[in-house]
């Protein structure tokens, strides 16, 4: 039976609301798998387990970040100005 690691990353407006969210989700082995498989293995697919779940969240949080920030500049941009009398 193996154990499920999860990792969040959360990003927060100024109020406290969150603006984005990613989640990764990966299987690591227990204590039973690590008696079978042995120290060195199960070592193994713990540390690739976060390597890769860590990878996973923060380019996708980057990159709605991104996506995010270029969305309102370019509302931003396209709002004329008024002319002042």
């Amino acid at each position: 039976m193996s154990q499920k690691l999860k990792i969040i990353i959360q990003i927060e407006n100024e109020n406290g609301d969150s603006i984005i969210q990613k989640t990764s989700e990966k299987e690591i082995p227990d204590i039973e798998e690590f008696d079978k498989q042995g120290f060195r293995t199960s070592f193994d697919q713990i540390e690739r387990a976060f390597l890769t779940g860590r990878k996973e969240v923060t380019d996708d949080a980057v990159s709605d970040y991104l996506e995010l920030i270029s969305k309102k500049k370019s509302s931003k941009s396209t709002v004329k100005p008024t002319k002042q009398k």
